[in-house]
């Protein structure tokens, strides 16, 4: 009984205590006032952009004016993009409804993601452009140009986020499909594209310096857009994927030149071979090969049952050549633009427990590589098909090969070459061209032959 008095004193003195204590009130700070969020008739995407298809009819650009919404108007639909995704936009969102979507630009970056459903005041914002995209946003502003533009809108006070985490769900579609008016603003997932030959080994744009770029993107068919990244995306300085497969991103255009803008980095995914590439497995090791390349066509990609024919940087590949009825292999950067050109021609592997000897023939044509060698002769051991850049590549340097005197399209002979023995081991050999749009020297390569030593 004492013990439980003592605990209801104990009790009774402790809420004395705290009703005693003054509450913590931030420095008697008033709290903000709770501004509820007002909207009028809900409207579409389309019916807020032809509020300035008068304007986007003006030709000279210059002359155009935004163009207020008077009406008590919003707008409901989901977030496709924003500026919270790898940094390939800035204080910018798009926002989709069933009839379209629209970019809009605000004063600073907000907290708007990918599947926000949201609702948007639009009620004395303005409709404007940029290279006859539309854009919503707050007060006009002119440029230097005398161009006038909408300014930044402030997103707290204009947008009400009712629900996070929605799908949004890309139409998929070709190049051709994507690029029409219908599908500006919209979020759309593009199948079977590919960047060109002369994006290979470019960044997606200029990280070191921090400047947006455009690079070609293209599909089986030849048709073609541009997808533009910010130098200040966070894979603004990553390599540009090589292989074919399909990426989802916002259909733009600026100035009649349509444009891919994407939105997420994990959504590009291009692992397939490209537009007419064979899929090239090494072989199994044989102990002898030889290749005079008989029955190859004429100024196509060399495609040979158990080697490879690969382009490393530039997009050029080892070709079929025929002269005075011979047919050989070459490689060149005649023609190119780009700052690198790295083509492989990889042999069949071949048995090494025993002595071999490789030989084959080469040419050089129209020499523009002073004093470089364009050919380079290698073998590996540990390379398995797949790991080109990460396999141990020993140079042959005994091989006898064309120098800068010697004739167009005279071929020399290699010599024997003894290649290394090595118990239970079998080996490929790597022949590699290296040229760039100022390096364009041709190489021809013959009969190519790995045999046992007598």
């Amino acid at each position: 009984m004492k013990t439980m008095k003592k605990t209801i004193y104990i009790l009774a003195l402790a809420l004395l205590l705290v009703t005693l204590i003054p509450s913590c009130d931030y420095n008697h700070e008033t709290p903000p006032p709770v501004v509820e969020f007002t909207y009028g008739t809900i409207v579409t995407v389309q019916q807020v952009k032809a509020l300035y298809d008068d304007q986007l009819a003006i030709a000279d650009y210059t002359q155009r004016y935004p163009v207020q919404v008077t009406n008590d108007w919003a707008l409901k639909g989901v977030i496709t993009a924003s500026d919270r995704i790898d940094g390939n936009l800035y204080k910018e969102a798009y926002v989709q409804d069933a009839t379209g979507g629209l970019r809009m630009v605000f004063n600073s970056t907000g907290s708007l993601s990918i599947g926000d459903s949201v609702i948007i005041n639009v009620k004395d914002l303005y409709v404007g452009d940029y290279g006859n995209f539309w854009q919503l946003g707050s007060v006009p502003y002119s440029e230097s140009d005398g161009t006038i533009r909408v300014s930044g809108m402030n997103m707290d006070k204009q947008i009400l986020k009712t629900s996070v985490g929605n799908k949004t769900r890309p139409d998929t579609l070709t190049i051709a499909q994507a690029k029409t008016a219908a599908y500006l603003g919209k979020l759309v997932t593009l199948k079977n594209v590919q960047f060109t030959d002369d994006m290979n080994g470019l960044t997606w744009a200029d990280a070191k310096n921090q400047i947006t770029e455009n690079r070609d993107l293209t599909d089986c068919d030849g048709k073609a857009i541009v997808v533009r990244t910010s130098g200040y995306a966070l894979f603004a300085g990553d390599v540009m994927p090589v292989k074919k497969g399909y990426l989802t991103g916002i259909v733009t255009i600026f100035n009649g030149t349509y444009q891919f803008v994407i939105r997420d980095y994990s959504e590009v995914n291009m692992t397939q071979l490209r537009c007419g590439e064979v899929e090239q497995i090494l072989g199994s090791p044989v102990e002898t090969l030889y290749e005079d390349f008989t029955g190859e066509t004429a100024s196509a990609n060399i495609y040979i049952t158990g080697w490879q024919n690969l382009s490393q940087a530039g997009g050029r590949y080892w070709q079929a050549k025929i002269f005075s009825g011979n047919t050989y292999a070459q490689a060149t950067a005649y023609g190119s633009s780009q700052p690198s050109i790295i083509s492989w021609f990889i042999t069949n592997p071949v048995n090494i427990s025993a002595q071999k000897i490789l030989s084959f023939q080469s040419a050089q044509a129209y020499w523009a590589h002073g004093t470089e060698q364009p050919l380079r002769i290698y073998y590996s051991t540990d390379y398995n098909g797949t790991n080109l850049t990460s396999a141990t590549w020993t140079e042959i340097t005994t091989a006898t090969l064309p120098t800068s005197t010697s004739v167009n399209y005279a071929f020399v002979n290699s010599g024997n070459i003894n290649l290394p023995v090595v118990s239970g081991k079998s080996c490929v050999i790597g022949f590699k061209y290296s040229g760039s749009s100022s390096k364009t020297t041709s190489i021809c390569l013959d009969n190519i032959s790995i045999t046992a030593a007598k």
